[in-house]
C-alpha cells in the first residue's frame, strides 16, 4: 500500500494541498465578514450586528466623496498609464524609435524597486514648498510649479508608477502580431494612421482593455501613495480610510475597517469580472500561426528622434526620484541644490541608518520574510498546479479557484483578516515576523499558480510517463525530470514575488509589531519620524540590492522567454 502510494501518490496530495490552500485562503474571508457584522466592544462584543454597515449609510456624503475619489484615482491614473504605456510598447516593437533597450531595462528596474521609496523621491521633487523641483521656481515667480499633494498629484504619480507595468504588458501583443495584416492593409492604399486604427489597435483591443482593467483594479487597491501623498492633502481614498479605521484614533475601529474592506473586496471582484471574460476571449484575436513571420518596424523618418524622447521618458521616470533620493542622503536636511548645500554635504546619514540596529534588524526580517514567503508560495503551488494539469481527479479545479481568490483581498484588507484571524486562532505567530509570512504566502498564491500552471502546460506528460515506466517513484520522477525542466519559470516565480513581497508596505504596516519591522514599514516610521537623510540613504542602499535581484529576473526572463 505504502508503495502504490509512493508511485503515485496524486489523492494525498490533492488533500494536503487542499487543505494548506483551504486554512491560507478561506479564514481570512470568514474573519474579515466575521469582524463586519459583529459588535467589537462594549458588554455586547461578539453579538451579531449590521450597525457598522449602518454607519456608512448614515455617512452617505462622505461615503460618496470616498468613493467618488478612488474611482476618480484609479480611473484618472490608469488612463494616463494606458495610453503612454501603450505608445511606448509600439514605439519599442513596432518603431525603429532609438532607445528601445534603455526603455526595457528601465521597466525592470522600476519592478524592483520598492513603491515607497519611489513615492518619497516624488515628493522631494514636487513639494510645495521644498521640492527640488518647486523649489527654484517659486524663487523665481513666487508660487509652485506643481503642488503633488492634490488629487492630480496623486493621479500623476500613480501613473508614473504604472507606466512601465503597462509597457511590459502591451509589448506582447505588438511582437507577436502577423505583420501580414498590415502589410495587406497597405497594399490596399491605406495610410499608417488608418492601418493602426482598423488593423493594428483592433488585434490589441483585448489586451488593451485586459490590461485597463488590471490596472484600475490595482490602482483601487493602492496604499503608498493615497497614504504618503492622500493623507496630507485631505483625499481620502477606500484604502486610506480603512488603514484609519486602524490606525488613526486611540481605539481601533475593526467593524468599520472591515465594513469599508467589503465594500473594497466587492469593487475588485467586480472589476476581475470583465478582466476574467476578456482574457478568456482572446481566441478570437489570435494573430499568432504556424506561419514563420518576423514583425516590422515601422519607420518614423523625421519623427524617428521624437519617439526616441518619448522612449527616454521611461527611463527618466525611474531616475528622477532616485537623483532626488541620492541628493537628500547627503544632506543634514531636505533643501533644494544650491551652492550653499553643496558646502553641507555629509556621509552621516549613512552612518546613522547602518549604526541603526533597528534598520538592520530590518533588513534581515524582510530578507528573512520574502525568502521564506517565496519558497512556500512557490512549493504550495507547484504542487497545486500538478494537480490541476495532470492528475485525474474530479475535483482539482477546487485547488485553482482556492489558489485564485486572494485576488480580491487588496493588501490592506489581507492585512486586517490575518490580524483578526491570528487574534482568535490559538496559533502563537501574533507578534512575530511569521504572521507575515503567513499573510504573503495567503496573499502571493495566485502569481505562483500562473507560474507554475503555464510551465507545467508547456510539459509533455510522455516525459513523465517515462520516468514512471522506467520505475522512478512520483517524487523521484519529479525531481529529476519535472523540476529540472520547469526551474525557470519556478525561480521566476520565485524572485517575483521576493520581490513584491519585500517591497509591499499595506500588509506589513498593519501586521509588524516592535521588532518584527520590515523594511517598508522601516522607510514609513523614518518618513513619518522626519528622518529624512536616513530614509534617503537607507532606501538608496536598499535600492541598489533590489535592482539586483530585478536584474537577475530580467535576465532569467530574456533567456527564456518568460517575459511574454
Amino acid at each position: 500500500m505504502f508503495a502504490l502510494m509512493m508511485r503515485n501518490p496524486a489523492h494525498i496530495m490533492f488533500v494536503l494541498t487542499g487543505v494548506t490552500l483551504a486554512y491560507l485562503v478561506l479564514p481570512p474571508f470568514f474573519f474579515i465578514l466575521h469582524t463586519s457584522l459583529v459588535t467589537d466592544r462594549g458588554l455586547q462584543a461578539g453579538s451579531f450586528t449590521i450597525q457598522h454597515f449602518a454607519n456608512i449609510v448614515d455617512s452617505l456624503g462622505d461615503v460618496k466623496t470616498l468613493l467618488t475619489n478612488s474611482l476618480i484615482y484609479s480611473f484618472g491614473s490608469s488612463s494616463v498609464a494606458l495610453v503612454y504605456g501603450t505608445a511606448l510598447a509600439w514605439l519599442a516593437e513596432r518603431s525603429d524609435a532609438p532607445f528601445r533597450k534603455l526603455a526595457y531595462i528601465s521597466a525592470y528596474i522600476s519592478f524592483a524597486i520598492p513603491g515607497i521609496i519611489k513615492v518619497v523621491g516624488w515628493i522631494m521633487l514636487l513639494g510645495p514648498k521644498a521640492g527640488m523641483i518647486n523649489a527654484p521656481w517659486i524663487a523665481y515667480t513666487g508660487g509652485p510649479l506643481f503642488n503633488i499633494f492634490s488629487m492630480g498629484g496623486m493621479v500623476l504619480v500613480e501613473s508614473f508608477l504604472w507606466i512601465p507595468i503597462v509597457f511590459l504588458l502591451m509589448s506582447t501583443p505588438f511582437r507577436s502580431m502577423d505583420p501580414s495584416l498590415e502589410e495587406a492593409a497597405t497594399t490596399a492604399g491605406s495610410t499608417g494612421w488608418q492601418v493602426f486604427r482598423r488593423v493594428t489597435f483592433p488585434l490589441a483591443l483585448p489586451s488593451v482593455l485586459a490590461v485597463l482593467i488590471l490596472t484600475i483594479i490595482r490602482s483601487l487597491e493602492a496604499f503608498e501613495i493615497p497614504a504618503l501623498i492622500g493623507i496630507p492633502a485631505g483625499v481620502e481614498v477606500l484604502t486610506t480610510k480603512i488603514y484609519l479605521q486602524i490606525k488613526g484614533g486611540l481605539i481601533p475601529k475593526y467593524g468599520e475597517a472591515s465594513a469599508y474592506s467589503i465594500i473594497l473586496i466587492g469593487l475588485v471582484a467586480l472589476g476581475l469580472i470583465p478582466y476574467y471574460r476578456i482574457t478568456s476571449k482572446t481566441y478570437k484575436f489570435t494573430t499568432i500561426s504556424g506561419k514563420n513571420f518576423r514583425p516590422t518596424r515601422v519607420a518614423l523618418g523625421k519623427w524617428r528622434w521624437l519617439g526616441g524622447t518619448l522612449m527616454l521618458v521611461l527611463p527618466l521616470l525611474q531616475l528622477f526620484p532616485i537623483i532626488a533620493m541620492t541628493w537628500s542622503s547627503f544632506l543634514p536636511f531636505a533643501q533644494a541644490p544650491s551652492r550653499k548645500a553643496l558646502e553641507l554635504l555629509t556621509l552621516n546619514n549613512y552612518v546613522t541608518a547602518f549604526n541603526d540596529s533597528g534598520v538592520i534588524r530590518s533588513v534581515m526580517n524582510s530578507l528573512t520574510v520574502s525568502i521564506t514567503s517565496a519558497t512556500a508560495a512557490v512549493i504550495i503551488t507547484f504542487l497545486a498546479a500538478w494537480i490541476i494539469v495532470r492528475a485525474q481527479i474530479k475535483a482539482r479545479w477546487l485547488l485553482d479557484h482556492m489558489a485564485m481568490l486572494p485576488l480580491v483581498f487588496p493588501g490592506i484588507v489581507m492585512g486586517i483578516a490575518i490580524l483578526k484571524m491570528y487574534l482568535y486562532l490559538p496559533v502563537p505567530v501574533y507578534g512575530t515576523i511569521w504572521i507575515l509570512v503567513l499573510a504573503f504566502v495567503a496573499r502571493y498564491l495566485p502569481y505562483g499558480i500562473r507560474f507554475s500552471h503555464s510551465a507545467l502546460l508547456s510539459l509533455h506528460k510522455e516525459l513523465e510517463e517515462g520516468a514512471m515506466t522506467s520505475g522512478a517513484t512520483w517524487f523521484q520522477m519529479v525531481r529529476h525530470v519535472v523540476i529540472p525542466l520547469i526551474m525557470p519559470a519556478l525561480l521566476a516565480g520565485w524572485i517575483y514575488i521576493f520581490l513584491i513581497t519585500f517591497k509591499e508596505l499595506s500588509i506589513a504596516l498593519l501586521l509588524y509589531s516592535p521588532g518584527s519591522q520590515v523594511v517598508a514599514v522601516t522607510i514609513w516610521e523614518l518618513w513619518d519620524n522626519g528622518h529624512v537623510g536616513e530614509l534617503a540613504a537607507f532606501s538608496l542602499i536598499i535600492t541598489i540590492g533590489t535592482v539586483c535581484v530585478g536584474t537577475a529576473f530580467r535576465a532569467i526572463a530574456q533567456r527564456y522567454g518568460l517575459q511574454d
